[in-house]
């Protein structure tokens, strides 16, 4: 037995119970896919009622998908009996999908507020599950649970501001789980089951059909033919899958598995290989449509359309790739000292192999998500809707083209059609599981900070910290995110802090636009401060370096980022009014986050003092542009911000000795 869930036992290796759990784990997943799918058209049952069905089915694809990946729940209780809890777990999840379904307007209507024992029961049981669920992945959250479900009730022996009457047991179990407005089948679990399930399948069928795959061999092929320049792979793959990975962790394994050892192979040193696409991955946090999922959340907090969220993230993702972009060529520069611009031949010869098919599948998804943007923008469709019609497109043309271009009779195109098809439905499944059990877990601990009246002391003493200076309210806001991000996901990190902050933030003026944002970019932060980061782990698990080292390097190459975190603040129409004056304050902040990218990462002298002191004075230009306060003077300050960035560029790459062949 193993530490990672790896059973080790020579009579069930790990391939023999993936055959036999495959055909399980893919039912599971097609009726989740079939129910979906059937919501998505028709709209029957709404919401709430998909919600109590699919948040037990996500259930068993989570259990299904640890013997999927030849591994076990609990490592150290043999398989047997690993494989009989796995089925409790599912008989529990299959009883409660039948009860809460053929209950559910008795629950809502009949005994709302006075439930029987039978619905105590239901209740208990999945809230343990989901309990169950979050002590194996999130620790620090179970633990926030369990202190949250002990406040709740013996809140009477905390002092002062922290003490309460207390609440029954009960009351923490309804409140958490059958109550379906709230907790575990709350507001959270139906967004993710209504909304953003459909985005996922888009994903599935991009990764089934090898999508994803293409566009990572396209632009690593048009864009890796100078050594110096082969960092920046990393940066614009990412960006590209950021359009549909929705996570860092996972574009860094999509792009990452291409990238870094190309980078390697190039002669850039493992540390540097895993730090370029990690703090390039972190994009894929950023980028609409998915957004970490944060952005459909933000729309159900501010009671807006998707796309209106969209229509202002894709302007802080675009600063922020240009911000990567620039940090990594200065960056690589650094290492570049007297080497030559060119790569290797047999580098040259790797970067080379994309195919025809590979450009078609990169055409055709960037048209899909235009055509997405088109559908929500101009013909107001529903997120869901919309996502489901680019799906399905997808997936058509997909199927033409793999059926068309794969060479063979047609017995071996239908195989290889099948071998993507389910793909696809594997990688949904494998996707959309811990997103939805995550966001179950998040409504039933935010149910806890209601019931237990935390969060409105919280946000009574946030509103009186407000009242003394604005500044002192974001920067408790700022320490919140960091804490709550030190262990927790960036999803997670972002809904618990808004929940808190967003309303004193609002009550003293700032408006709810820029307040979202700026805790959503705390949760990004998060995602690779110290001292954890998932996506530095998996980019330095591929390059082979030390994940520490890594999670520092990324963190430095990602610091101009911050400094657009708080700029939102001086420069709210970026987020606040679409259009031209989006445009307008996007191309300040670009320039004055590009300027800071330039004097923390550049060289401008030789020698190490004047560097500096130059360099300082070109940190205090960027500071100037991003937050004097908006006018004539700030579009002035740009013309010499452009000129020291062209300067820096060519400096750092002279003093770096870079030598064309």
């Amino acid at each position: 037995m193993t530490d990672n869930n790896t059973f080790v036992d020579k009579r069930y290796p790990a391939s023999k119970i993936r055959r036999f759990v495959t055909p399980f784990y893919l039912v599971a997943t097609g009726v989740y896919l079939a129910i979906s799918l059937h919501y998505f058209t028709t709209g029957i049952g709404g919401a709430m009622l998909l919600a109590v069905t699919l948040v037990p089915m996500a259930y068993i694809m989570w259990v299904l998908n640890f013997f999927f990946n030849g591994q076990v729940l609990y490592p150290r209780l043999g398989l047997k009996l690993n494989i009989a809890i796995a089925v409790i777990y599912v008989a529990m999840c299959v009883v409660s999908i039948i009860y809460m379904r053929v209950e559910f307007n008795a629950l809502i209507y009949d005994r709302a507020g006075f439930f029987n024992t039978a619905d105590k029961v239901i209740g208990a049981m999945m809230l343990g599950l989901i309990i169950e669920y979050t002590r194996r992945e999130h620790d620090i959250l179970f633990y926030l649970i369990l202190f949250l479900m002990f406040y709740s009730v013996y809140g009477s022996i905390f002092p002062g501001i922290l003490g309460h009457p207390g609440v029954s047991w009960t009351r923490v179990i309804t409140s958490s789980s059958i109550e379906i407005t709230l907790g575990l089948f709350g507001t959270y679990s139906q967004t993710g089951v209504g909304v953003i399930a459909a985005f996922f399948m888009f994903l599935g069928i991009a990764q089934g059909f090898g999508v994803q795959e293409s566009i990572v061999k396209t632009f690593t092929g048009l864009f890796a033919k100078r050594k110096t320049l082969i960092p920046q792979t990393a940066v614009v793959t990412s960006m590209a899958i950021a359009t549909c990975s929705g996570s860092g962790a996972a574009n860094a394994a999509i792009t990452g598995q291409y990238t870094i050892p190309l980078m390697k192979r190039a002669g850039f040193p493992a540390l540097h290989a895993g730090a370029v696409e990690a703090s390039a991955s972190l994009g894929g946090l950023l980028m609409p449509p998915v957004m970490a999922i944060a952005g459909f959340l933000m729309a159900d907090f501010l009671g807006v359309t998707y796309f209106e969220v969209i229509a202002r993230g894709y302007a802080p993702a675009l600063i922020f790739f240009g911000i990567i972009s620039m940090s990594v060529f200065l960056f690589t520069t650094r290492f570049m000292r007297g080497k030559k611009s060119s790569p290797e031949p047999e580098v040259a010869s790797a970067i080379e192999g994309f195919s025809r098919t590979d450009v078609i599948n990169t055409l055709i998804f960037f048209s899909f998500i235009g055509v997405l943007i088109y559908l929500m923008g101009v013909l107001w469709f529903d997120a869901s809707k919309a996502a489901l019609y680019i799906a399905l497109g997808l997936f058509v043309t997909s199927s033409i083209i793999r059926t068309v271009l794969h060479p063979g009779n047609v017995g071996e195109k239908v195989k290889e059609w099948a071998r993507c098809f389910r793909g696809a439905i594997e990688s949904f499944g494998s996707v959309t599981a811990p997103l939805i059990l995550l966001l179950a877990m998040l409504g039933v601990m935010i149910n806890l900070f209601v019931v237990s009246g935390w969060m409105i002391k919280l946000m009574g003493l946030l509103a009186s910290i407000g009242e003394y200076h604005v500044i002192a309210l974001i920067a408790v806001g700022f320490l919140i995110g960091v804490f709550l991000g030190l262990g927790i996901p960036p999803s997670a990190c972002y809904i618990l802090s808004a929940v808190v902050v967003i309303p004193p933030m609002t009550r003293v003026g700032i408006n709810p636009w820029v307040a979202h944002f700026f805790l959503f970019f705390i949760a990004v932060i998060s995602e690779y401060s110290p001292p954890t980061s998932l996506v530095a782990a998996v980019a330095s698990r591929i390059s082979g370096a030390s994940f520490m080292a890594t999670m520092m390097k990324t963190l430095q190459i990602s610091l101009p980022f911050f400094f657009l975190t708080f700029a939102i603040f001086n420069w709210d129409t970026l987020l606040v009014d679409p259009g031209l004056n989006q445009v307008i304050a996007l191309i300040v902040l670009l320039i004055g986050c590009l300027t800071a990218a330039a004097a923390i990462h550049g060289n401008i002298f030789e020698q190490k003092v004047p560097d500096l002191v130059a360099r300082f004075f070109v940190l205090l230009l960027a500071l100037f542009i991003l937050f004097f306060p908006k006018g004539i003077v700030s579009g002035i300050a740009l013309i010499p911000a452009i000129f020291l960035i062209i300067v820096v560029v060519k400096r750092s790459e002279k003093l770096a000795g870079v030598k064309p062949e």
